[in-house]
């Protein structure tokens, strides 16, 4: 096949320089990538085109268009591949022809789903998430109201008696709240309805005070007689 590197200058479309540098490697075998030559492409650490042309095999002998057409999907051969300035030259590692190729950019990598950075957290629980774990005291057990005016309370005054305690039940998924039963609630009277009755205590101790006393004239005269 005579010498391997001289075969570079059958390529006069190759700048000098580039063929120099490309014969100085190829002694040196400091190739750039080893490849594996299939019937459908070329498979290496880089990305070629599967085409194999301007092959240089035995002495002054040249095939400007290679097939592998006959070769079946199974079989393989490896190759040495040398690059320089964007010319590209394939050794096969067997038959040691000289061959070019084309090299090809590699695909760019899937951009990315937000550029803009990861998502946003939630700020709040999603609705119907489940009831809440036992134990939490935001969902089990009554909430007391504290003591003192009600909203919307006529008089503005404070409730009279203990603090009412109002039981609070778990949010089922779907944020429907159960129905459950409700304390009875003691009725609360105004205070108009305790000034009537200080009054009437009042006045029916008056009355029993007047009534001692005329009692007790009437057994004194009776005595004198």
């Amino acid at each position: 096949m005579g010498d391997v590197p001289s075969a570079i200058d059958r390529y006069t479309d190759i700048p000098a320089d580039v063929r120099a540098r490309l014969k100085e490697r190829m002694k040196r075998l400091d190739y750039d990538d080893l490849v594996s030559i299939r019937r459908d492409g070329i498979e290496g650490g880089r990305g070629y085109d599967p085409e194999i042309r301007d092959m240089y095999f035995g002495s002054g002998r040249v095939c400007h268009s290679v097939t592998r057409s006959r070769w079946t999907t199974d079989q393989q051969e490896r190759g040495l591949v040398y690059c320089e300035s964007g010319q590209c030259i394939l050794v096969p590692t067997v038959c040691r022809n000289v061959s070019r190729i084309t090299p090809v950019a590699a695909a760019a990598p899937p951009a990315a789903a937000d550029a803009g950075g990861p998502p946003d957290e939630l700020a709040f629980a999603p609705p119907g998430a489940g009831p809440s774990t036992p134990g939490d005291p935001a969902a089990v057990g009554p909430n007391v109201l504290p003591s003192g005016t009600p909203p919307g309370a006529p008089d503005g005054g404070g409730l009279i008696g203990p603090p009412i305690a109002i039981p609070t039940f778990p949010i089922i998924p779907g944020g429907i709240l159960p129905v459950g039963p409700t304390p009875p609630i003691t009725p609360v009277p105004e205070p108009q309805t305790w000034a009537l009755w200080a009054a009437g205590l009042v006045a029916l101790g008056i009355f029993r005070l007047r009534r001692r006393k005329g009692s007790n004239t009437t057994q004194a005269s009776n005595g004198a007689r």
